[in-house]
């Protein structure tokens, strides 16, 4: 009768657990994800593995860990303008990267990759990249009037627009960026919303047509470190994963 009764208590543990949509603890690797050749770039409780674009070590304030979360606790409301921009400590060429995201009413953010930090350094703003715009869609005001479409979120910033709706801002999010040789993939909350080709006349004329068309070599960069984006908005990061690709 005993066993019965434990083998009943452990069916009703799972079943509760199952209809409360319980998965992994964050910042963790599941065994399979580890198979995969997945590696965590956060572990939920150190900065180990980044440092300040541009710096030798992490910065010391406005960057910081709470509850598991990665945060930039930032006001200054200006492109690298408040703790700055931080990096990867390695870099990459290529890649899949998944993150989980969360930003307040109005925020700005975003996610670099192919960051080369050329000298000189910038004088202000991040230095130039490709970016996974994080962005409050419907209500973030820029030059005075709304985002255009390749400015919103899980777009490549102005140069190659996501597929999709506006995003809601104040609950997490999940986004992946795949990049296959030549081939980008921005994914938001298990959608693909972006699939360009860098050699593709479409992107090209992205880039010609972008803020980037004076920076060398736009649409080659080979290999660069990921940044995360200090733009004087408060935003939160965790479950950054990073498997990479031959």
């Amino acid at each position: 009768m005993k066993s019965i009764t434990k083998l009943l208590t452990v069916v009703s543990i799972i079943a509760v657990s199952s209809s409360a949509g319980l998965t992994q603890p964050p910042n963790t690797l599941s065994p399979a994800e580890r198979r995969e050749g997945w590696q965590l770039l956060f572990d939920g409780a150190t900065t180990h593995g980044w440092r300040g674009a541009y710096a030798t070590q992490f910065p010391a304030r406005g960057w910081v860990v709470k509850d598991g979360e990665l945060r930039g606790e930032l006001h200054e409301g200006a492109e690298s303008g408040d703790a700055g921009d931080i990096v990867t400590v390695k870099k990459y060429r290529h890649f899949e990267f998944a993150f989980d995201w969360k930003l307040g009413p109005g925020g700005n953010s975003g996610v670099k990759y192919f960051i080369e930090e050329r000298q000189p350094k910038p004088e202000k703003g991040s230095q130039a990249g490709y970016e996974y715009q994080l962005i409050d869609d419907a209500n973030y005001i820029y030059n005075g009037k709304k985002l255009p479409a390749d400015l919103k979120t899980a777009s490549i910033y102005d140069v190659v627009a996501a597929q999709k709706p506006d995003v809601s801002v104040g609950t997490w999010h999940r986004s992946r960026i795949v990049v296959n040789k030549n081939r980008i993939e921005h994914w938001l909350d298990g959608v693909k919303v972006l699939d360009v080709d860098r050699a593709s006349d479409a992107f090209r004329r992205g880039v010609t047509e972008s803020k980037f068309s004076t920076y060398p070599d736009f649409d080659k960069i080979p290999e660069g470190h990921i940044l995360l984006q200090d733009h004087g908005h408060s935003v939160a990061f965790r479950n950054l994963k990073i498997k990479t690709l031959p």
